[in-house]
């Protein structure tokens, strides 16, 4: 399952806890061209989510984190932005759920399902997907997330994992205010339990890397990329 046009894997994250059948849906994606991400839980997805970057998404419904935890994940990465399609696979098979499935996904298969199916709807789903930006610029700075890039004027930038991501959720959302318990849930993962100063300190790494300007203090709620960069000064 190789990206038209591109040498490339199509990159699929796919989240399901059955271990039999997830070893068996990855091996045959995989033998179709494609790159497998697996996670088991809602939680374990959101993380990989921000950590990975995918082309395509199949979700089980009902994980160990809820019977409608597929859902709300899905729901979750729409509301981040996330654009990607997404496939529901569930053996709840009644007309409320598909409508919701294709309320906040792209399509719904039910289990149990052929595997050629599985592979034919995933394809057809990349077609016609939107993705995240290969490259976020701002000012000098370039993000490239598919290679987990920050560069300034041209060269690369070190960051920490933490700080890429904190860096990304911003960068990808400009002009979007992020309290500091969102920044905490959406990068150390939900019921994370972190001291709210921990965003200050990453802030503050990557204003010292990138320059002040690249991050936004928003008084009394949190942080933001600013929509454009001030042409006055470097970022």
């Amino acid at each position: 399952m190789r990206g038209e046009g591109e040498e490339g894997r199509v990159r699929i994250l796919f989240v399901e806890d059955d271990p039999a059948l997830a070893a068996t849906v990855r091996e045959v994606l995989e033998a179709s061209g494609a790159n497998v991400v697996h996670a088991e839980t809602r939680e374990a997805a959101w993380e990989v989510a921000w950590r990975d970057p995918f082309d395509v998404a199949a979700f089980d419904v009902m994980l160990p984190d809820g019977p409608e935890a597929g859902f709300e994940l899905a729901a979750d990465l729409r509301e981040a932005g996330f654009r990607q399609p997404i496939l529901f696979l569930s053996a709840r098979d009644a007309v409320p759920d598909r409508v919701r499935g294709l309320g906040v996904g792209d399509d719904y298969l039910p289990k149990p399902f052929a595997l050629d199916e599985l592979v034919a709807r995933l394809r057809a789903l990349y077609r016609r997907g939107e993705v995240r930006r290969e490259v976020v610029r701002w000012g000098d700075v370039e993000l490239r997330p598919f290679d987990r890039l920050v560069l300034r004027d041209g060269e690369a930038v070190r960051l920490t994992n933490k700080e890429y991501e904190v860096l990304a959720l911003l960068l990808q959302n400009p002009g979007r205010a992020f309290t500091r318990s969102e920044i905490l849930e959406r990068i150390w993962g939900l019921g994370a339990e972190h001291a709210s100063n921990v965003v200050d300190v990453y802030v503050r790494t990557i204003r010292s890397k990138l320059g002040d300007a690249v991050v936004e203090t928003v008084r009394g709620t949190g942080y933001r990329a600013p929509v454009e960069p001030d042409r006055g000064g470097r970022p």
